[in-house]
């Protein structure tokens, strides 16, 4: 066991410094803090003496009406309750979040097809310690993301005399452990599947499946969407990271610091089971190409 962190935390190290020097990270990074400025400097624009009023603003209005049709106008003013920042958290922090787990899935599952891992794996690592090289390095550059995010925001909101607001200080540990939960399911969807280009299919299906999930958490989505999410739902909520994030979201807005610590402990165990899960398949498929 000793050895088997002892060698993730080196792979981890390299694969790291390989993704700080990768302009791809920055171009993430660069996309995020753009469109939090697009959504920051449009809230702004779209107040008036009545207060906000997403028609005011054209790239508010359209967002603001694909939301009203798909969850309703209540959904979309407690969205914008406490001012722009919670959506664009969530918003910014996409690009990052997708580059690093999509890349991540990429790599490894090209890594085990030419051999790379096998290689690997006959000095002290194996193919766990490979995965988890992958995941210590995403949630390394996932803090230093949210960081830059956090600092971004508070320094927008000051300029802005804006309140960052309850939910988006809440948000800001919340979408670390979203996030990590996620990221394993890449993992799992690496080391189950043959090559890289099934592996990112199972990976965008999994993170579809599990926003079709949180949409039947909404009771206003109409027509076969609400049933289909409905019985998603019912079914395979448990599974989904998102739904964890909505219970301890939702703790929040009702003042219940009980659900916030409850999802937050319900997605480290998620983790560590899709991780898990992860290890067994390496364990009966090996990493042989």
């Amino acid at each position: 066991m000793n050895l088997r962190i002892h060698a993730a935390r080196v792979i981890a190290r390299r694969k790291t410094l390989e993704t700080v020097l990768n302009p791809g990270f920055y171009i993430a990074q660069t996309a995020g803090l753009l469109l939090g400025y697009i959504l920051i400097t449009g809230f702004t624009g779209a107040i008036d003496s009545s207060g906000f009023s997403f028609e005011l603003n054209p790239v508010y209005d359209f967002v603001g009406r694909a939301m009203v049709g798909a969850f309703g106008r209540t959904f979309v003013d407690k969205l914008f309750s406490e001012g722009p920042f919670l959506l664009a958290l969530y918003i910014s922090f996409l690009p990052s979040f997708f580059y690093l787990s999509i890349n991540s899935v990429f790599r490894f599952s090209f890594e085990k097809k030419v051999g790379a891992i096998e290689l690997i794996s006959y000095g002290p690592a194996d193919g766990t310690s490979c995965f988890l090289a992958s995941y210590v390095k995403d949630i390394l550059l996932t803090l230093l993301t949210i960081a830059i995010l956090f600092i971004y925001f508070a320094v927008a909101a000051f300029n802005n005399n804006i309140v960052l607001g309850s939910r988006f200080l809440y948000s800001v540990p919340l979408i670390l452990f979203t996030s990590s939960a996620l990221y394993a399911y890449g993992i799992l969807a690496a080391v189950a599947t043959d090559n890289a280009v099934s592996a990112i299919s199972l990976y965008m299906g999994i993170v579809i499946f599990f926003l079709i999930i949180l949409m039947g958490t909404f009771s206003i989505v109409s027509g076969y969407v609400s049933t289909l999410s409905g019985v998603f739902t019912r079914i395979a909520g448990w599974l989904s990271p998102l739904f964890y994030w909505n219970l301890s979201l939702t703790g929040v807005e009702s003042g219940n610091a009980g659900f916030f610590i409850t999802g937050i402990v319900i997605l480290s165990v998620l983790t560590g089971i899709v991780l898990f899960a992860s290890h067994l398949i390496v364990g009966v498929k090996g990493v042989r190409k």
